[in-house]
């Protein structure tokens, strides 16, 4: 299995840490986006599982994450993170073959991806969500709230912790254990990823009818970080013709790390080789 990493350079000069897992007879590529306040290498399992099943995946770490530039749990706008996503997929486009291209986005991932559909949808064949932060699973309090929209302003780089419980990500006890102990993985938030990312969050629910794409959509019952009751709203409102939503009962945040994982990546795996376009 051929792996490189390597760095793409954005518009703005930011260097984006990038990793690339190959098959000798691709079927397709992928494409995989992930969470806020992790990294691209805790998608080595699904990674191989999918290169085993013939696609190419390209993983890489959004800005302030990992080991890409910016500074951690901080964005100056979301747009960012979308422009970022489209330099990735010319990235995976140069010098090839109009092969199929899907997109997989976890939470944050998740997010962004929805919104580089609504606008770019078509340079993808189709995508998967991953528990997508359209709104948080607890209500912030509104004093929170209103700290976060005064500190944008005048502190706009302030950073608190994101108080992530790392037992909420998955039943698997040892994924959370892990989660603590890596050091790619930042525990802060900004005033201004706050304000921006809540923007987003409101601003893809009004544009979902503009999402023409194929989507997977997954989600897990006992999620307490994703709202799963606002992915349900939303799949409804998404615009494309060809859409599923697998809701897991008991599942927890990370259903890529969740005990039953090699059941959820057979059902990734079988959605993309159903929607290659032969």
């Amino acid at each position: 299995m051929p792996y490189v990493e390597e760095s793409i350079s954005t518009e703005g000069g930011a260097r984006l840490y990038v990793r690339r897992k190959q098959t000798d007879t691709p079927l397709g590529e992928v494409i995989l986006v992930h969470g806020f306040g992790e990294h691209s290498g805790r998608y080595a399992a699904i990674s191989d599982h999918l290169v085993k099943h013939g696609f190419n995946v390209t993983s890489y770490d959004l800005r302030g994450h990992g080991q890409s530039d910016g500074l951690p749990g901080h964005i100056d706008r979301f747009k960012y993170y979308e422009d970022d996503l489209d330099r990735i997929v010319s990235s995976v486009r140069s010098g090839l073959d109009p092969r199929n291209l899907f997109i997989i986005g976890h939470s944050l991932g998740g997010l962004v991806t929805l919104r580089f559909l609504a606008m770019r949808g078509s340079s993808v064949t189709g995508a998967v969500l991953s528990a997508p932060l359209i709104s948080v699973a607890v209500e912030v309090p509104a004093h929170k709230v209103m700290m976060a929209r005064v500190g944008a302003r005048l502190m706009p780089k302030l950073r608190l912790d994101n108080e992530i419980d790392p037992a909420h990500l998955s039943r698997d006890p040892e994924v959370g254990i892990a989660y603590a102990k890596d050091p790619l993985v930042n525990r802060l938030v900004s005033a201004k990823w706050f304000a921006e990312a809540t923007k987003a969050m409101q601003e893809v629910v009004a544009w979902a009818g503009d999402i023409k794409t194929p989507l997977l959509v997954m989600h897990g019952t006992e999620d307490r970080l994703a709202s799963v009751e606002a992915t349900k709203s939303l799949f409804e409102a998404v615009g494309s013709s060809d859409k599923e939503l697998v809701i897991l009962p008991g599942f927890y945040h990370e259903i890529f790390n969740e005990p039953e994982k090699e059941t959820v990546y057979e059902r990734v795996s079988d959605w993309l080789e159903a929607h290659l376009r032969r």
